[in-house]
Order: structure tokens, then C-alpha cells, then sequence
């Protein structure tokens, strides 16, 4: 009896087994998310935070999965799912009520958080958004941001990011020959485009020609930094995780940074030292609200693998926590670089569109106001009797001559505390009128005790 009851478990085993293989085997898993750049976004910073996919199936699905990190905490994360049927654009659709939602709590590290579908009656053809989103605050839990990609449209916190998509896939039922479908663009903005400036923000323009420049650098984690002719170089320690400058914007104008709204788009001109060194980078932004770099307020990008100089354009808007004055950043020169590395930086510009940004050809010359040419002064007519003695008279003021360049003052010294008081920089003290002046006291001084002496020997 009892090895027939063995034989028995061992049988519903192997048949459980083989239903298990015969599922797999029947359904096809694709990949919903673009090519891996591995760059985890933390949705655990603010309340509100979220994370969504827009795209389209074009047969039936039984799961939709996303990969969601927790900073190597078990149980650590807490996150809703949630899929909405696609309506009009990304608003529109997520006001409305969602066709499922899973609330997980306690989620593992790099848990696959999925919503799933009875084969009898899987999620049909059409346009959808599933989002993750109800973070505990503070319990670091997030979603991998992988390269963009065509079946794909990624929203964080509710702003289109063209450059990004969320790491997940798709279960289809059978083998079905058609998968993934082109998702609605959004909305064009509203801003009128034939406003836009193609100029570069000279204002808030970095260009590393000058050493005193690095008073706006600061090495922070396995780097040197040197402006070296006219470029900014920052060395690399061998082995860093995370090499690690500062740049600070708020310090160079009176403004408190870059206004995003204004200007959105950061371009920097760069040089990797050798074909050896890492291809990806990092950047944390400060805003006034986030004055340090925390998971979440980052752009993770590119350099093209050669060592000649090229551009890195990032699109701050693309991050909906980067609002407001962007104060300045950190700066991950590399992702990793086990054999250490060199980047230099020519400059670090902003534009107004992405479009400006790749037209610009690096010339800053054109939009730098010239100089004006010294115009050559007429001779000075001989006065006359009457303005000669005129011009004798004490306290005459001295003219200041036409197309004299006025001192300038160096800006960071001004108190912009805003008393409203300013101080008069130009004001000169011309000494050779109170020297003159001392001489002839003197003299008259020197008459008047000789008389008294006189007088006292009568």
C-alpha cells in the first residue's frame, strides 16, 4: 500500500511537472522594455512618485511583468500595479478606473512584479498603460530603466521621458506571429516652437578656458580634477564604482541656477582619454527642493566609443523632479571603471529644445557680444581767456574722458542680500590735487608763524 501511494505522488509530481513545461512551452515571452543600460530609478522618494509604460499588443497576453529593485533589502518593497486600458493620452487614461491592480507588499529584490490572465480569458489585442506607483516613503523600491525602445513609451511621474524605458516583458498566449504595436505619441507641448531661442544660455555658459573656473569643481569620490589649457580634466582612480565630481551652478550668476522651465536642455562637450575607458556615465541633479543626489533624481547616459571630442545632451525635462532652478550636480564621470580613466570637459551649456542643442556647432564666438572698436577722439580746442579762469577755480571736477573703459567690479564680491544699498565701485580719488593742496597749507602755515615771531621781538 505504501508504494503505491509513492508511485502515486511521484505521478501527480510528473504530471504537474509536464503541465508546468507544456505552459511554458506553449506561450511566447517578449521583452517590452529596450536594450539593458541598467539604471534603477528609486519611486521611493515622494508619496506621489510613479512609474508608467504605455504600449500595444497585438494578441492576447496572459502576463505583464516589471523588474523592481529594493537595494538588495528582502521583503523591502511596496508598490501597486496597476493596467489601464489606454484612452485618449496619459491623462485621460489614468483618471479613469484601472482594469486590474495588485497591491504588493514586501516585495524581494529584483522581484518580477506581474499582472496575470487566466489563458480562458487573457487581456485581448489593443493600447494599454501599467503603472507602478503608492510607494512606502522612504523603503527604497523602484523600477530598471532600460534604453528606449519603439513598443514603448515611458512616463515618470506623469512626463513623457523620450529617453528611457521600463525594464519588462510580456507573456503572449501560444505563438502568435504578431506582438507588439506603435504606441500613441503624446500630446505635442503647448509652447509655441517658433518662440524658442536656438541659442545657448550664455548666462549660465561654462567654458574651462580660465583656471579660475574650478572654483565651481569639487572631486568628490576617486577623482582629480585640473583645467589644463582650456578644458577641464578630471583622473580617475583605478577600480572606482562611481567616480564622483561636483558642479555648482548657483554660485556663477545671481540667479539661484538654471531655470528648467526656461531652459531644459543640458550639452557638454567631452573627450574620454583612451578607447579603454568606460562608455556610460551619471548624472544626479540639485534642485532648490532636492539640494543633494538622491536615487531618482538622475539621467543615465552614453559616450560614443571614440576618443575624439563629442556632445552629451541631456533633456532635464524628461525627469519630472527636476522642476524649477537647477542648482548643479553630481557628476558620475563613469559607471565603473576597473582600469580608472581620464574625461575632459570643454564646456557645459543650456539650450531650449533638444532640436537647438543638436544643431549647435560648439561656436560660442558668434553670440559673444564684440568689443566695440576705440574711436579716435578730436583734438581738443585751446580755451579761451574766460574758460581758463573758470577751470582755476578749487573744487572744479576732473572730466572723465569719452570711450574711457569704466572699472568693472568682480560680481561674487556684491552683497545681494537685497538692502538696496550699492556700493560705487568706479569712484576714483584723484591725489595729486590734495598733495598740491598739503603743499600750499604748508607754505601759508610757515608765513604766518614767521610774522608772529617777528612780532614778539618788536
Amino acid at each position: 500500500m505504501k508504494r503505491l501511494m509513492i508511485l502515486t505522488v511521484i505521478l501527480m509530481i510528473a504530471v504537474s511537472a509536464l503541465t508546468v513545461f507544456s505552459f511554458a512551452e506553449g506561450n511566447t515571452v517578449k521583452d517590452l522594455g529596450g536594450e539593458t543600460q541598467s539604471n534603477p530609478l528609486n519611486l521611493a522618494s515622494a508619496e506621489d512618485s510613479s512609474i508608467a509604460a504605455q504600449f500595444v499588443i497585438e494578441s492576447p497576453v496572459i502576463s505583464i511583468e516589471i523588474c523592481c529593485p529594493t537595494w538588495s533589502r528582502e521583503a523591502g518593497g511596496y508598490l501597486t500595479m496597476s493596467l489601464y486600458r489606454f484612452d485618449t493620452d496619459y491623462s485621460t487614461t489614468v483618471e479613469k478606473s484601472p482594469i486590474k491592480e495588485v497591491r504588493y507588499d514586501g516585495f524581494d529584490d529584483n522581484q518580477w512584479l506581474s499582472l496575470t490572465f487566466e489563458e480562458n480569458a487573457p487581456l485581448e489585442p489593443g493600447e494599454y498603460i501599467v503603472m507602478l506607483d503608492e510607494p512606502e516613503v522612504g523603503q527604497m523600491c523602484g523600477v530598471w530603466l532600460d534604453k528606449n525602445c519603439d513598443q514603448q513609451l515611458c512616463y515618470s511621474d506623469g512626463v513623457y521621458d523620450p529617453a528611457n524605458s521600463i525594464r519588462s516583458k510580456v507573456t503572449f498566449l501560444g505563438e502568435p506571429e504578431k506582438f507588439f504595436g506603435t504606441p500613441t505619441p503624446p500630446k505635442a507641448e503647448t509652447d509655441d516652437a517658433s518662440e524658442h531661442s536656438d541659442e545657448p544660455y550664455m548666462d549660465l555658459t561654462v567654458i574651462f578656458n580660465d583656471p579660475d573656473w574650478i572654483y565651481i569643481v569639487t572631486p568628490v569620490l576617486y577623482t582629480s580634477t585640473e583645467i589644463d589649457e582650456d578644458y577641464l580634466s578630471i583622473e580617475v582612480g583605478f577600480n572606482s564604482d562611481d567616480p564622483q565630481i561636483e558642479i555648482k551652478f548657483d554660485d556663477i550668476t545671481n540667479e539661484e541656477g538654471v531655470y528648467v522651465k526656461d531652459y531644459p536642455v543640458m550639452m557638454m562637450k567631452v573627450r574620454r582619454g583612451s578607447d579603454s575607458d568606460p562608455l556610460s556615465g551619471e548624472i544626479f541633479f540639485y534642485t532648490e527642493k532636492s539640494p543633494s543626489a538622491k536615487a531618482g533624481n538622475n539621467f543615465y547616459f552614453y559616450y560614443e566609443d571614440t576618443t575624439d571630442w563629442q556632445y552629451v545632451i541631456i533633456d532635464l525635462k524628461s525627469n519630472a523632479k527636476c522642476r524649477d532652478y537647477f542648482t548643479g550636480m553630481r557628476f558620475d564621470v563613469f559607471d565603473h571603471a576597473p582600469e580608472g580613466g581620464n574625461l575632459d570637459i570643454e564646456w557645459i551649456t543650456f539650450f531650449q529644445t533638444v532640436e537647438a542643442a543638436e544643431k549647435f556647432d560648439g561656436d560660442f564666438s558668434k553670440y559673444i557680444p564684440a568689443t566695440p572698436e576705440p574711436t579716435q577722439r578730436p583734438a581738443t580746442p585751446e580755451p579761451t581767456e574766460q574758460q581758463a579762469a573758470d577751470n582755476t577755480g578749487e573744487g572744479a571736477a576732473t572730466p572723465i574722458p569719452s570711450g574711457q573703459a569704466e572699472p568693472t567690479g568682480n560680481s561674487g564680491d556684491n552683497d545681494s542680500s537685497g538692502s538696496g544699498e550699492t556700493k560705487d565701485v568706479n569712484k576714483k580719488f584723484n591725489a595729486v590735487p590734495v598733495i598740491v593742496a598739503a603743499a600750499a597749507l604748508a607754505v601759508v602755515f610757515a608765513v604766518v608763524l614767521i610774522i608772529v615771531r617777528r612780532r614778539k621781538k618788536g
